[in-house]
């Protein structure tokens, strides 16, 4: 479904926003709205003030870094981060689909004299009279209540608007969390991490945003899991457009096979040699894989080392593509799989395995 087609739908639920703590639940900015300046300001500070305990670490980390810079902020919802940062001398642009949240950002920063521009989401064409060259995209949970192609059609359109050089920083759900939660349909997972009536809910992790931004070049600042694992911070820096030659998949598995592994945490159950020479040393695996039992761990070797990070997978995660990326790709590059869990042995069948180029 496209960005425009499904914008009715997310309106439909995000007017109902998050308030300043987990504890506190959500706020319907149009009620907030229809309460007195006085009301409305001291019920806004509460929330926020109580927000402190989940925000304050990336107020502290980022407010020296954003000072005097251009930020633009996709779905501000209350606008607790818009007012912290606008406060300590950034110069903040709050974008949403839902022109009650901006209303309310709007009475509020008039009413501690902070200057905060707003811009009503109301198509992907909107984001055309945005002005260019913002320093910072910031994006607090924004675009992962969308399906994937839906959120690259956005990211295109707000793309145009960051300067090379500048940062795209997300908070986003991890996919351990959607594990953990029982790997749910996307369509499902939305009313279980953010009530009835949310549309879709999809987890992220460094290689899939990047993979979302392309063919922007993002290099990758921070991935950092927080809140036992319920909330994953991602920061990138943007690198220009394009100027990756070749994308293409190249196989490297003739079929489909399946594997056991012993109960041993470090015995490696199968080693698969992938290597080449003519793809260079930064290169991305795209392994389709589906475990059937336990908890199998995927990696890259290279010269009797682990060369990317290891894929641990439960098995009740489905049928799942998975990402191994190494910067030292060469022809004795092995994709290895070895039991990760403690409990028993694992089951899992790989489908398919394909090769590219990084991004």
């Amino acid at each position: 479904m496209s960005f425009d087609n499904f914008l009715s739908l997310l309106r439909q639920k995000w007017g109902e926003v998050p308030a300043g703590s987990d504890m506190d639940g959500r706020y319907f900015s149009a009620q907030l709205l229809a309460k007195d300046d006085a009301t409305l300001l001291a019920e806004w500070q509460a929330l926020s003030d109580r927000g402190k305990e989940l925000r304050g670490w990336w107020w502290r980390l980022y407010a020296p870094l954003l000072e005097g810079r251009r930020v633009l902020e996709i779905g501000s919802g209350l606008g607790f981060d818009a007012m912290h940062f606008a406060g300590a001398g950034a110069r903040w642009t709050c974008c949403d689909i839902v022109d009650t949240n901006l209303g309310v950002i709007g009475r509020v920063a008039g009413m501690k004299g902070l200057d905060i521009g707003r811009h009503l989401i109301d198509s992907l064409a909107s984001f055309d009279a945005l002005p260019d060259g913002f320093d910072a995209i910031w994006c607090n949970g924004s675009l992962i209540n969308l399906p994937y192609e839906a959120a690259r059609e956005e990211c295109a359109a707000i793309l145009r608007h960051l300067r090379p050089g500048g940062r795209w920083i997300e908070l986003a759900y991890p996919r351990e969390r959607w594990v953990r939660e029982g790997s749910p349909r996307f369509e499902d997972w939305g009313a279980m991490t953010d009530g009835p009536g949310t549309p879709w809910m999809e987890w992220y992790d460094m290689e899939k945003l990047r993979q979302r931004l392309a063919p922007h070049r993002m290099l990758p600042i921070l991935e950092y899991r927080f809140s036992s694992d319920n909330y994953v911070w991602l920061d990138l820096q943007h690198d220009g457009v394009g100027g990756i030659d070749d994308q293409a998949l190249r196989p490297a598995l003739a079929s489909p096979v399946a594997i056991e592994t012993p109960p041993l945490l470090w015995n490696h159950a199968w080693d698969h040699p992938i290597g080449r020479g003519d793809l260079g040393a930064r290169i991305t695996v795209e392994i389709t894989c589906v475990v059937r039992n336990g908890t199998p761990g995927l990696a890259l070797m290279q010269d009797g080392r682990f060369v990317s990070r290891e894929a641990a997978i439960e098995a009740r995660s489905g049928t799942q593509l998975i990402h191994l990326t190494t910067t030292e790709f060469g022809p004795e590059t092995r994709l290895v799989v070895r039991n990760a869990s403690a409990l028993g042995p694992s089951r899992l069948e790989i489908l398919s395995v394909n090769l590219r180029r990084a991004l």
